[in-house]
């Protein structure tokens, strides 16, 4: 543990044990209910072309929403007319959801332009901002997997927001 405490690196080392802090493997319900919820709105997208560029400017949206109300208490409730987008979305571990979220997404949307562009049957595609829109869907979608911002016992004050 000294060993560790010497090998601290002042502004990383908070980070990573932070990143690895918000990192919580995703049960069956949970990894079923992102398919549904990310799959379905890209195949909507790829039905409806015209939606497309309007949802891609959004989806970290639903994304940070969702990292930041999972595992709250009362989150199974849903048939109690329990709803994690109602209120005010200002705690703390909803503020960093939002951040993790749009941070990623700006990566996310790079990538993606990066791989179609890089693919040229894709760039070429009538669906090219569909297919760069499903990668940043799957990407997305995959960080909601696996992201946890709130921590049991944390209700939290609410930010000044």
């Amino acid at each position: 543990s000294n060993q560790r405490k010497k090998l601290r690196i002042p502004l990383v080392s908070p980070l990573v044990e932070y990143i690895q802090s918000v990192i919580v493997p995703p049960d069956d319900a949970w990894r079923n209910r992102q398919l549904v919820i990310w799959g379905a709105s890209t195949l909507v997208c790829l039905l409806v072309p015209t939606l497309t560029e309007g949802f891609a400017r959004v989806n970290w949206l639903p994304a940070g929403g969702m990292m930041g109300y999972r595992g709250m208490p009362g989150m199974a409730d849903t048939g109690q007319g329990y709803n994690p987008f109602r209120g005010k979305r200002n705690k703390k571990h909803q503020v960093q959801a939002i951040g993790i979220a749009v941070f990623f997404w700006v990566f996310a949307k790079s990538i993606g332009e990066k791989i179609v562009m890089g693919v040229p049957a894709m760039a070429a595609s009538r669906s090219v901002e569909w297919f760069k829109f499903a990668l940043v869907q799957a990407m997305m979608g995959s960080l909601c997997l696996f992201i946890q911002t709130y921590k049991e016992g944390e209700e939290g004050a609410d930010l000044m927001i």
